[in-house]
């Protein structure tokens, strides 16, 4: 190694352990990621966090050798790790690919995190075939922080953001001659770390990129009459010919791939493997039915995403305000440059298994996959160990692929420090070298132990003949790159070659169909036959290419059929597609899907997205005769959500009838689900104001029907104490669409008995439901509100608030002093001063509007000698039950609606103090409170969980979710202040506080 550059490395007073931060969940649409949150953090909470960070973290050793390097690694049983390049021969790689006869083309970004230097791309090549590359030629130069690379038609397309560049060497001498920006526009407002980034290949012949959890404005300088596609914080995709450029659902940071069926896998740093399951598009399709979420967690994210580092354990987000929300250390928190391993050089059983680096943990897992429902399930291929880890703490594996030769390659950037600068306390920023490690890096491969260097395989000039026969191949570089090159030939005798070809795999026949769709050449008879072929994973793609050819009746029946496929993602895919059927033909075989969704949220989406007011009722009807849904509960509710705005008052009779025909509790699952979905709907269609929409019905209709016995069921399971609390919760939470007076009696008796304090906070949410004033004013009766605990009390003042016409009896509670105006959060205040209703904003102006509070600095001032104090740990816990958990969780315990607090006992005292007292001095990104006002009068406040153009989902305390379709709201806004509210300390004494900064600080 070169004394030159030995002489760069210097030691650092503190180690950085981080690749990516954790991104906010939710910016608002003026917000980027990385902007710093509603209330700048104070002068003493960075003092605080700075002095604790100094004196915890301590200097890093000096960087492995490559020879110490190899020795150092643990890897799983049966594999080794190979040197295939290293510094001088390479600096800072951070992405790799190979052209088309086998050559490696590296991105180095060499100036990150803050230049000035430039990056480039390098060719390396092996002389001499010992597996080690030898040889170095600058393919380009002068590339501000490329991070992604991806063969084309001879040349290569790069990010570098804010360009996506196509080069290409024309000549010969390894060098690109041809330079040109195809792409410009996506955004650099954040750091070099977030950015465009992993162009790859799909099979329908697109490019993907990630967005580096931002968006663009992007446009291609060739075709500058095309208009310009905006899109915030989401992935891309365009036209590798002609430049055309799309949004594309998913949220990836730094790491794509496809399996070898097509579909899309990203990554985020807390999240290792993210699958994104359906389009939203098809979402958009029912304006009855709210869902919005289109990506699924593979494998473990947050908190469950364990690792088993080699490496010392510290990591810098721990200390970080806006980190601390989660512990980092023994879990993912740089989770990058993810791959679908599909080789032979490793033994056969991780064919498929997911590799997902981990820089800040020095370390790459391997996931295994198992299908589940209409996505997959992962999991750490070995418990307690890695694919690959080091306790060299200058480790930085940032990316993998697969190789030409059937290996997994893995790219180590090799720096001390990759945190940056901006995502570290501003107070330790200049006590950092940024540049250790510049002028390092290596590349392995993984193999099976004791594998011999291969050659790799020339793809540069074959026949078009041997082309598709690759595309059988074992090795996915392999039959991917044939593909690649089958895609850009101009010869138009590859559909009639294809066709003829026998492929005997599923993944070369999938590769085949995908290459004659691609090229316009599929035939309908082509598709009956990609319907009917023996493999799932062909028939589901046939199902994909049915979407726009159903008029052709044999295409038709074959998807209809297909609903009954033994294979969920078959049926999955075939429960999309049928919403661009006849609506009188794709009821009963939506139905058949429907039986087999189970907690399957994707499916059960895909059926309910198909479903449209021409047969919604219809599929309703057949499930209710037949029970076949019985083990879809949540699917039930939809359907009866939609049934019940869709279906004329006579149709909504008949399906209350067909409820009726079994009285037994033989199902009462799924019929109070159905039931309470059934009764939003005819709500929503105007019926039950002032009282039950079935009291309604039944005047409307001149029927006798009724689910009183329903309800009776329900009330019998709410009281029986044997029964679990979650289903007597749910039978709970289904008596608010009871019209019978005995059912609010019942639910009066649990909140005023001895039940636990979940049953009388369900209970309570469920009675103001009701909207009545009289039971109002019952629950907030002097006495009783004095014998009801924190949560309780929280349930009673949430429940007021849901609806106008409870709101004054809280009002009028609180001039009588029966109840302190603190126990309203401040955040619903500010909403009351502004509500809609001129009565409800003029007495709440009266009641709040002088209402500041105590200066809450003043107060922290006044209570700060409680940090300085040893408090009961155990005593600490009940505190945190009672006053925290209803939006905090700590330990396995509590809500998710705030930050996990997992990781807050880095932080000293002081400043977890500051932040219980004053709750608005810093608001985390995804984090902000909003308001939702509905045209039926009732409103709720809490951290917005998902939304798309058609429903949003919010969360409250206690961890109660809601969806809303957007044409439901009447007014819906963000918040400036946090859900958390002022003035909690007056919930306990002194000595309480000083226990539970104790047990927030106990490990």
């Amino acid at each position: 190694m070169p004394a030159a550059a030995k002489a760069t490395w210097s030691a650092s007073p503190f180690r950085s352990r981080r690749w990516f931060k954790y991104p906010p969940l939710f910016p608002t649409a003026q917000q980027s990621p990385l902007v710093e949150p509603h209330h700048s953090m104070s002068t003493q909470l960075r003092s605080l966090l700075a002095l604790t960070v100094a004196s915890t973290l301590h200097a890093n050793e000096e960087p492995y050798s490559t020879q110490k390097s190899i020795e150092a690694f643990r890897t799983e049983k049966g594999t080794e790790v190979q040197l295939v390049a290293s510094e001088p021969l390479i600096n800072d790689p951070v992405a790799v690919a190979w052209d088309a006869a086998g050559r490696m083309f590296v991105a180095e970004n060499r100036g990150y995190p803050l230049g000035p230097e430039k990056g480039g791309i390098a060719m390396l090549e092996d002389s001499d075939g010992d597996g080690q590359m030898d040889k170095r030629t600058e393919f380009a130069t002068g590339i501000p922080y490329p991070n992604g690379l991806m063969p084309w038609r001879g040349g290569f397309f790069v990010t570098s953001a804010p360009e996506v560049y196509y080069l290409k060497d024309t000549t010969g001498d390894g060098r690109a001659d041809v330079r040109k920006v195809v792409l410009t526009g996506y955004m650099t407002n954040s750091t070099t770390q977030l950015r465009v980034a992993h162009p790859t290949l799909g099979l329908d012949g697109w490019v993907y990129v990630t967005a580096g959890l931002t968006g663009g404005k992007v446009s291609s300088p060739e075709h500058s009459d095309r208009k310009t596609v905006e899109f915030k914080r989401s992935d891309s995709r365009f036209n590798p010919d002609t430049l055309e450029i799309e949004e594309h659902p998913g949220v990836g940071q730094f790491g794509l791939c496809f399996d070898d069926f097509g579909r899309k896998f990203i990554c985020s740093n807390r999240n290792p493997l993210k699958h994104i399951v359906v389009h939203p598009r098809y979402l958009k399709r029912n304006k009855y039915f709210a869902f919005s979420k289109f990506d699924h967690d593979v494998a473990p994210a947050g908190t469950d995403a364990i690792c088993w580092p080699l490496s010392e354990d510290t990591t810098t987000a721990g200390f970080h305000p806006r980190l601390m929300a989660t512990p980092h250390a023994g879990t993912f928190t740089s989770a990058c440059g993810i791959s679908i391993y599909r080789g032979n050089q490793l033994p056969a059983s991780f064919y498929g298994s997911a590799i997902c680096c981990e820089p800040a943990q020095n370390l790459v897992q391997r996931q295994t996959i198992t299908q589940s429902g209409a996505t997959f399930k992962g999991r750490p291929a070995t418990e307690g160990s890695e694919f690959m880890a080091s306790p060299d703490t200058w480790f930085r594996p940032v990316f993998s692929a697969n190789g030409p030769d059937g290996a997994s390659y893995i790219c180590d950037m090799y720096r001390k420090i990759l945190d940056h600068p901006r995502y570290l306390p501003e107070h330790i920023r200049d006590k950092l070298d940024y540049d250790a490690g510049k002028s390092m890096g290596r590349i392995y491969r993984m193999v099976r132990k004791g594998a011999k260097p291969k050659t790799n395989p020339d793809l540069s000039s074959p026949s078009t003949a041997k082309l598709i026969a690759h595309l059988n191949d074992r090795v996915a570089w392999v039959r991917e790159t044939a593909f690649r090159l089958l895609t850009e030939s101009a010869d138009k005798e590859i559909p009639a070659l294809l066709r003829k070809a026998r492929l005997s795999t599923p993944t070369g026949r999938v590769a085949a169909w995908r290459l004659i769709a691609n090229k316009s050449e599929l035939s309908n008879a082509e598709i009956v036959k990609l319907l009917s072929d023996r493999s799932p994973r062909v028939r589901e793609q046939g199902i994909q290419l049915s979407e726009d050819r159903l008029e052709d009746s044999t295409i038709a029946s074959l998807v209809r059929t297909l609903a009954e496929d033994p294979d969920s993602i078959v049926r999955f895919n075939a429960a999309l597609v049928l919403g661009f059927d006849k609506p009188d033909y794709s009821a009963i075989p939506l139905a058949k899907v429907a039986a087999t969704v189970g907690d399957d949220v994707f499916t059960a989406a895909a059926v309910m997205s198909s479903l449209n007011e021409a047969n919604t009722e219809y599929t309703a009807r057949h499930l209710l005769q037949t029970g076949e849904a019985a083990n879809a509960p949540a699917l039930m509710a939809s359907l009866g959500q939609a049934a019940g705005r869709t279906a004329t008052d006579a149709q909504s009779l008949r399906l209350v009838e067909l409820l009726s025909q079994d009285k037994s509790a033989t199902g009462i699952e799924w019929k109070t689900s159905f039931t309470e979905g059934f009764s939003k709907g005819l709500r929503a269609r105007g019926l039950g104001k002032g009282k039950s929409p079935f009291a309604d019905l039944a005047t409307r209709t001149k029927s006798k029907a009724s689910l009183d016995w329903l309800f009776e069921l329900a009330e019998k399971q709410a009281l029986n104490t044997s029964a679990e609390e979650a289903i007597r919760l749910a039978a709970i939470s289904f008596l608010a669409n009871s019209s019978k007076a005995a059912s609010a009696k019942e639910l009066q008796s649990l909140v005023a008995s001895k039940e636990s304090k979940a049953i009388q906070a369900g209970a309570i949410r469920t009675l103001g439901k009701f909207g009545n004033v009289e039971i109002g004013n019952w629950l907030i009766e002097a006495n009783r509100w004095r014998a009801f605990s924190p949560e309780v009390r929280t349930a009673v003042v949430t429940a007021l608030l849901s609806h106008s016409r409870l709101i004054p009896l809280l009002f009028t509670a609180v001039e009588d002093q029966r109840v302190p105006a603190w126990a309203v959060p401040e955040v619903r205040r500010r909403g009351l001063l502004r509500h809609r209703d001129k009565k409800i904003k003029d007495r709440a102006t009266k009641l709040f509007s002088a209402m500041g509070g105590a200066d809450r600095k003043k107060v922290y001032e006044e209570l700060k000698a409680v940090a300085l104090k040893k408090g009961d740990a155990s005593k600490g816990d009940a505190v945190f039950t009672r006053a925290c958990a209803t939006c905090h969780k700590f330990k396995g315990k509590g809500f998710t609606v705030g930050p996990d607090l997992t990781g807050v006992r880095n932080q000293p005292k002081d400043a977890l103090l500051l932040h219980i007292i004053i709750p608005n001095a810093e608001i985390y990104p995804g984090f902000t409170a909003y308001e939702v006002e509905t045209k039926d009068d009732r409103s709720l406040t809490g951290i917005l969980v998902s939304e798309t153009d058609t429903s949003v989902t919010v969360r409250a305390a206690q961890g109660i979710e809601e969806s809303f379709l957007r044409n439901d709201i009447q007014r819906m806004a963000a918040s400036s202040l946090s859900l958390m509210p002022n003035e909690l300390e007056k919930t306990m004494t002194r000595q309480e506080l000083i226990d539970l900064l104790e047990y927030l600080k106990s490990n």
